[in-house]
């Protein structure tokens, strides 16, 4: 596959996976505060406390210091979206990726040990990971 055709799979890919993870930072934060609708966490967590929000959104693990790490998923999405469109050096923007996949490691593996389903959860999660690997694939092809 020539080079422009893999780069604008790959800026595709990351475009599809900021969206998704931006979707999925707005609803965790939603769910911060109120409670969401069954269908975004899934069907086990939906019967626990506040829908599952106060299990996964309002837990010690969903923030630091006080703020949300929903919060910080919104602003690395828009960071990274004004690199992209600035056209920051791909590695700066696999540095600034880095700490939110290590983050969604931490927080994925809280789930997987506890044996909680969120398909919020799981989107953003599985967003840091595309991105991670598309600028890994943009910067050695």
């Amino acid at each position: 596959m020539p080079w422009e055709n893999l780069d604008r799979l790959v800026k595709i890919i990351i475009g599809v996976a900021i969206g998704g993870g931006a979707a999925a930072s707005l609803a965790a934060l939603y769910g911060y505060y109120f409670i969401l609708p069954a269908i975004f966490t899934g069907p086990t967590v939906c019967r626990m406390e506040a829908g599952g929000c106060a299990v996964l959104f309002r837990s010690r693990r969903a923030s630091w210091w006080g703020v949300p790490t929903s919060l910080f998923g919104l602003l690395f999405y828009a960071i990274l979206s004004v690199g992209l469109l600035a056209g920051w050096d791909d590695r700066v923007l696999l540095a600034g990726t880095v700490p939110a996949l290590l983050m969604s490691i931490r927080l994925g593996s809280s789930l997987l040990r506890n044996g909680l389903e969120c398909r919020v959860c799981w989107t953003g999660h599985a967003a840091n990971l595309c991105i991670c690997l598309a600028l890994l694939t943009r910067i050695w092809a």
